[in-house]
């Protein structure tokens, strides 16, 4: 028995059913496509941290090699070593846990050469990668273009699986949010 679709699909956004059968077939109600707002639009604004200052990303790949080495001699002459230890302190747990920043500096550093927008801290401040190799660390707001209140830019999603850039607005936060496109945010003038 073939079901083959004989309902109409177009319109003038009514759904109407009557007789025909709609199995396989793709029905829009109401407008699915989201509008698309400018960065002039929403008044989008940087709020750079650390005072707008900025960190090389080769100095911060350096000084994570530099760090992970001294922490791996560290932790092997700790380990392995006839020097008497403290009795209360524990400098493997500090050469493992300078290891830990030594493994992080490097791989943000690798990461912002391909991607140039980070999440970062709490999922509100972004690590972005100017022009030039310098890092900044920044939060965003705009202004929603439905209601003219404050959105703060928020990295949200499950806790395992994909997250999204959103900029949620502070008075409607379940109905009034914009996804990111980084790409066409200005670029960072190198100050």
């Amino acid at each position: 028995m073939s079901h083959n679709n004989h309902g109409t699909q177009k319109g003038d956004g009514s759904l109407n059913v009557g007789v025909g059968d709609f199995r396989g077939a793709n029905i829009n109600v109401g407008g699915s496509e989201k509008q698309a707002f400018t960065q002039e639009q929403m008044s989008i604004t940087r709020h750079p941290t650390l005072g707008g200052r900025s960190i090389k990303s080769g100095s911060l790949n350096a000084f994570g090699i530099v760090t992970g080495i001294a922490s791996l001699i560290g932790l092997y002459l700790t380990l392995f070593s006839a020097f008497p230890q403290p009795k209360y302190a524990s400098w493997s747990t500090l050469f493992l846990f300078s290891l830990a920043i030594a493994i992080t500096m490097f791989i943000i550093s690798a990461t912002l050469k391909r991607r140039k927008f980070e999440p970062f801290l709490f999922r509100k401040y972004y690590l972005e990668a100017d022009t030039q190799g310098g890092l900044y660390l920044n939060s965003f707001t705009a202004t929603c273009p439905w209601c003219s209140s404050k959105m703060n830019l928020r990295n949200v999603g499950p806790k395992n699986g994909p997250r999204d850039d959103l900029f949620i607005c502070e008075r409607n936060p379940k109905q009034h949010t914009i996804l990111l496109d980084p790409t066409v945010l200005s670029d960072i003038d190198e100050q």
